[in-house]
């Protein structure tokens, strides 16, 4: 009898990062087409980007580091491992997120550009619940629960596009929006206390913080400097025009193809877990779901090139439709996304080399993104993002062929590479030179 073969541990993680993505991209639509205005949207672009420098120097990093020090404990360890790691995220959140509210009449405008916005607090305790629930979805792929982390991402971002715009659109206004963001908040983490019973177990192990803190301490400063170039973007951006509308404009424009970042990003975790594991193995793994990468991705982006003002008026609005040229140059971050030399260097514990590349690459994109806001505005704050995360993969790419021996051949089918890179460069000076 024909039974359906049960989802892999991958699959899910890809899966997950496209629900994650998918539904940032879906409650943006919702929020424009809905009656809250663009002054209120600029002023929730401004809390995510504040949210986001909240997160942006410690969970990333910290969440990269369970996989490989999970990976060295016998299975008596890990249950304790696991709790240790989700009582770190949850008193870091705690401290942050309480810092961020006493300091909001300074903070918010330094980071924004603008005055403090009106519900920031029920902002902050989403924040903190979505902070201190981070670990578990790494601790469901770990244990090879493909379906418990499915069902992790259906409540936590299917709840979150109808809590954002649901009240939205009732009348309550973003002020609305954001008590249901919180109240989800409280839910995901009901949802995560429940689940702990049964996948960690309360010790307290100091030598796990001692191994754990030495490997995760390069990859939360590598990560830090990494958030700082995206970030960096909107600061810039918030205070050079100072204009919510403008703001909300760039946010809207600056997003890259969601499914690109979200495969790459879920089969990236996944292939470093197996080439720590297998690195043979793992390489081959890799070539061959590049290629399958490519052909999900390349294909839409070279028809997003061509769709995407009649897709921002037609999904955003009249006022968003500027946004499609900014969206266009993002498109090009695809090249760069389904590069994935990052996963062959953590996974063979070289963290500091990921540091190292990660602070040239944003003293590379200050430089551009200064130069080039000056000299081309917004879309010039855009090609200096594309051109610098292209730095970053071809260092990287250079250290794995140099120092770990592996050539470029070896882990990407360069002949389709070249292919999609040609055919993408192609299609966007067609659609817009």
């Amino acid at each position: 009898m024909w039974r359906r073969r049960p989802m892999s541990v991958a699959a899910a993680l890809q899966v997950f990062q496209v629900l994650r993505l998918g539904a940032v991209v879906v409650g943006s639509v919702l929020l424009a087409r809905s009656p809250v205005g663009m002054e209120a949207i600029g002023l929730f672009e401004a809390m995510l980007f504040a949210g986001s420098v909240a997160a942006f120097f410690w969970a990333n990093g910290l969440l990269q580091g369970v996989i490989p020090q999970y990976a060295r404990l016998t299975d008596e360890e890990r249950p304790v491992f696991l709790f240790q790691v989700f009582a770190l995220f949850s008193l870091l959140s705690s401290l942050i997120c309480v810092f961020f509210w006493v300091a909001r009449e300074a903070l918010f405008p330094l980071l924004t550009g603008l005055p403090p916005a009106a519900g920031w607090g029920w902002f902050l305790l989403h924040l903190w619940a979505q902070l201190s629930t981070l670990p578990l979805e790494h601790a469901y792929a770990l244990q090879g629960r493909a379906g418990a982390l499915l069902r992790w991402g259906a409540l936590s971002f299917g709840g979150y596009v109808a809590a954002l715009t649901v009240p939205a659109f009732v009348g309550s206004g973003l002020l609305g929006s954001l008590t249901a963001l919180a109240t989800l908040g409280l839910v995901r983490l009901l949802w995560c206390a429940v689940a702990l019973r049964s996948i960690a177990k309360p010790s307290w192990r100091p030598l796990f913080w001692q191994r754990y803190a030495r490997l995760a301490a390069p990859l939360v400063l590598n990560l830090m400097v990494g958030q700082a170039i995206v970030l960096f973007d909107s600061w810039l951006v918030g205070w050079y025009f100072r204009d919510e509308a403008i703001f909300a404009l760039y946010r809207y424009g600056s997003r890259e193809l969601p499914l690109a970042l979200a495969l790459a990003s879920g089969l990236s975790t996944a292939l470093t877990a197996r080439i720590a594991a297998e690195p043979a193995a793992g390489i081959v793994e890799m070539r061959r779901e590049g290629v399958r990468l490519f052909h999900r991705v390349f294909p839409l982006s070279f028809a997003l090139l061509f769709v995407s003002p009649w897709l921002f008026r037609t999904l955003f609005g009249l006022a968003f439709e500027p946004a499609a040229a900014l969206f266009n140059i993002y498109l090009l971050l695809t090249l760069s996304r389904v590069l994935l030399p990052n996963a062959i260097v953590l996974a063979h514990g070289h963290a500091q080399v990921l540091l190292k590349v990660g602070l040239s690459e944003l003293l590379f994109k200050v430089g551009t993104g200064l130069l080039f806001l000056h000299l081309w505005g917004l879309p010039g704050v855009a090609w200096s993002a594309v051109l610098s995360f292209f730095w970053e993969k071809i260092a990287l790419t250079w250290y794995v062929w140099r120092h770990l021996g592996i050539a470029v051949t070896e882990w990407l089918d360069v002949r389709w590479f070249a292919a999609y890179s040609t055919a993408l460069g192609l299609a966007w000076m067609w659609g817009n030179l």
